[in-house]
């Protein structure tokens, strides 16, 4: 079972994600184009975030909460234009 840990730098949280989860958002990239994708969730100015794939060991796994995507939501925002009259 392989995850993707990704870390702030400045506030030091660190999240673990399936694969599968973070590809239904942002679609079958490599984990260092994550980086440049994700924001940190307190300060998105934080700028870049750590990002690693990993298999948890044994030691690793007892105790380790994975983060799952619930769910998408889309946002519908109008785009108006004015036609002559």
């Amino acid at each position: 079972m392989r995850l993707v840990r990704i870390r702030c730098r400045y506030c030091k949280r660190t999240h673990c994600y399936h694969p599968s989860d973070l590809i239904q958002i942002f679609g079958d990239v490599d984990v260092d184009s994550l980086m440049d994708g994700m924001k940190c969730e307190n300060d998105p100015s934080h700028g870049r975030l750590d990002v690693e794939a990993f298999a948890p060991t044994g030691r690793e796994a007892v105790g380790l909460r994975i983060r799952r995507l619930v769910a998408l939501k889309v946002q519908r925002v109008p785009i108006w234009r004015e036609d002559p009259a």
